[in-house]
């Protein structure tokens, strides 16, 4: 069966089989949310305790439910699950995140020899549509029609989903630049509406990417944007996620990822190649040639080894273009080397330093990590991408307060750098 659900629905109010849950019940204790992560497939450790066990006494009071029951319906029902990690999860983006992205995305369309129209092309997850709205727009902008394209978006959120299909965005979903009219309109209140024939072009489903009959009998795509979600899934569930990715994904496709995860994936057997170039996000299906083995000369033996010479210190922006593949291709040690060669530079980079806090985290080591995009905003209070990194990882961590201040210094960020003023240093 095709696990395709209409969003929009929520669960009943009063389920069957779910015993009472008395007005002032205790908060729901570890062991329940422990289990509740595992049946949803995350992992407690990356979403963080606080945010899981907010969803789960949501839950509770929702459903009027006991823990005991909570727990036997989300063993049951692939809805409930599907709202629990998407209430868990930081449904957190902005407009036109990552240009880079998209650039790929139409020089690799361009470049498909004979390829069918319209592409397909795969958001998952979509959160508030800001992804498809930013695929459609740019490839719009590239010089395709809108019959070029279609985009298939896809998030456990109902609520997200819902203001997807609505096309309208709010201010928090526009950071570093005044989204391009006439794709966009001003909307209420103070954000953006997309126009109705750039929406049309992008379908939305509620569906769970980690059930094995995800979008069994679709055609593949072209392009699989897949940022923001291994991270926070336990083990088992990365293995189904890139299962799935790589039954959807076309011989010629194109899997679009984070630098962080781009390690993990390659680690679970998801064929990835390097970048051809290190502002290039796009990573090709199909694995490099491996390059032939160079022949022994003969006498070999004979020949005198050759001086060794120390390579010359690497300047930040020399640094930042060499590690960079390195931590795509999923090198992150010879990355992190090779930053570090940069940042006994002369002068500091917050740019090197927000790439080694990305490498940081992709290794597991949280509390590096944060201490390298903390000295990054420190050296460029407007850095974008480490006033986000920092923001969500004080989410995770339940500190919602130091969220909200950082979230909005990205927005002030992205104002600034819109308006020409002095931000975020480019290596």
């Amino acid at each position: 069966m095709n696990a395709l659900y209409a969003a929009g629905g929520s669960a009943p109010s009063d389920p069957g089989g779910l015993g009472a849950n008395p007005s002032g019940a205790p908060e729901p204790d570890s062991e329940t949310v422990a289990r509740a992560a595992a049946l949803a497939g995350l992992d407690l450790k990356a979403v963080g305790a606080p945010s899981l066990r907010r969803a789960v006494r949501s839950a509770l009071s929702r459903l009027d439910a006991s823990a005991a029951a909570y727990l036997e319906l989300l063993a049951r029902d692939p809805s409930e699950r599907r709202l629990l990690a998407g209430e868990s999860v930081v449904q957190e983006s902005w407009l036109f995140r990552d240009p880079d992205a998209y650039d790929a995305l139409a020089r690799m369309l361009r470049g498909l020899p004979g390829c069918a129209r319209p592409a397909r092309i795969l958001s998952v997850p979509c959160a508030g549509g800001e992804e498809p709205a930013s695929i459609a727009v740019s490839l719009l902008q590239a010089g395709f029609a809108h019959e070029d394209f279609l985009v298939d978006a896809v998030d456990a959120n109902p609520q997200a989903l819902d203001r997807g299909r609505a096309g309208s965005f709010p201010p928090a979903s526009v950071r570093g630049g005044v989204p391009p009219f006439p794709y966009f309109r001003p909307g209420e209140p103070d954000g953006f509406a997309l126009d109705a024939l750039t929406l049309s072009r992008i379908r939305f489903y509620e569906a769970d990417v980690l059930d094995e009959s995800f979008f069994l009998g679709h055609a593949p795509y072209q392009a699989i944007f897949c940022r923001h979600l291994l991270i926070y899934l336990a083990p088992e569930a990365r293995q189904r996620l890139a299962s799935t990715l790589s039954r959807l994904l076309a011989p010629e496709g194109v899997l679009f990822t984070t630098p962080a995860e781009a390690a993990a994936f390659h680690e679970l057997g998801l064929p990835t190649a390097q970048r051809r170039s290190a502002n290039q996000t796009a990573i090709p299906c199909a694995a490099p040639t491996p390059a032939p083995q160079p022949r022994t000369p003969e006498h070999a033996q004979d020949r005198l080894p050759e001086p060794r010479q120390e390579p010359a210190p690497l300047r930040a922006g020399q640094a930042y273009g060499k590690a960079r593949p390195l931590a795509d291709a999923g090198r992150l040690d010879e990355a992190l080397e090779v930053i570090e060669q940069g940042l006994t530079a002369e002068t500091p980079s917050a740019t090197l330093y927000h790439l080694k806090g990305a490498v940081l985290l992709a290794l597991g080591r949280e509390p590096e990590a944060e201490a390298a995009l903390r000295r990054a905003v420190y050296l460029d209070p407007g850095h974008l991408e480490a006033l986000t990194h920092l923001e969500h990882l004080s989410r995770a961590r339940g500190l919602s307060d130091e969220a909200e201040r950082l979230s909005i210094r990205a927005m002030r960020a992205g104002r600034a750098a819109e308006n020409g003023q002095p931000g975020t240093e480019r290596a």
